[in-house]
């Protein structure tokens, strides 16, 4: 199964909307980690895009928030209470938010990235919920100091292919740190940021439109995560 996410990662309106817009364009599905409200993932095409959340509980690890974890998870729900499945930023996770994430309904849990494994399976937690591990993300491509020309996985519609790319890359077409930096005191500026957008060699943009068009042109079915869970749990009851 072949599945695309994002994480929007407070990504201003005109960023979510240029990513929604390539999906769209190639007719490819995706599954959206939300931290926020965002009118465009809201009007967005939900027979292709589905929604999940996002939430980010690094400031109560740094001391910078009295919140506690079951204030940001609600926060976040209730702007997404259809929502099926959790992301948590920085991928942070413990026995005690994994209860948490039970207690709300959610399906699936996609906190588990193995780069470039190519035999990932969903599982079962003990909690009920299916976790769904990833293997390919955008900044750890450009971290690990890879090229864009490939993802370094093979699309084998046979194995499970997990995808994360973030908005703000795909508008930026980053490939490498030093560019984001330099960009990222403007992250909410769209006109500013497109100064800085990558040109000059293949990028995460550049990427993704050609993983799009090989889905597009071979005819290859892409699914959301919730698929992707439900698949599995009709095949281990």
């Amino acid at each position: 199964m072949i599945v695309f996410t994002s994480d929007i990662d407070w990504a201003p309106e005109e960023v979510i909307a240029d990513t929604l817009n390539l999906f769209e364009v190639y007719g490819v599905k995706c599954t959206f980690f939300s931290t926020h409200h965002s009118l465009e993932l809201t009007k967005s095409n939900k027979k292709l895009f589905e929604i999940g959340i996002h939430p980010n509980f690094n400031p109560i690890l740094n001391g910078s928030s009295d919140k506690r974890p079951d204030d940001i998870l609600d926060e976040i729900m209730d702007i997404h209470p259809e929502a099926q499945g959790i992301r948590s930023h920085s991928m942070l996770q413990s026995t005690n938010l994994l209860q948490l994430f039970a207690e709300r309904k959610l399906l699936y849990d996609a906190n588990h990235f193995m780069p470039y494994h190519t035999d990932i399976k969903p599982f079962r937690l003990w909690n009920g919920m299916i976790r769904i591990p990833y293997n390919w993300e955008d900044d750890v491509h450009w971290a690990y100091g890879y090229s864009f020309d490939s993802s370094g996985i093979e699309l084998d519609p046979d194995k499970l292919i997990v995808f994360d790319f973030h908005p703000i890359h795909i508008f930026l077409n980053t490939e490498n740190k030093y560019r984001y930096n330099e960009a990222k005191k403007f992250y909410q500026d769209p006109k500013t940021l497109l100064n800085y957008r990558n040109k000059e060699v293949v990028g995460t943009r550049d990427l993704l439109i050609s993983l799009l068009t090989f889905c597009k042109q071979n005819k290859k079915e892409t699914f959301k995560m919730t698929d992707v869970a439900i698949d599995f749990t009709r095949n281990n009851p």
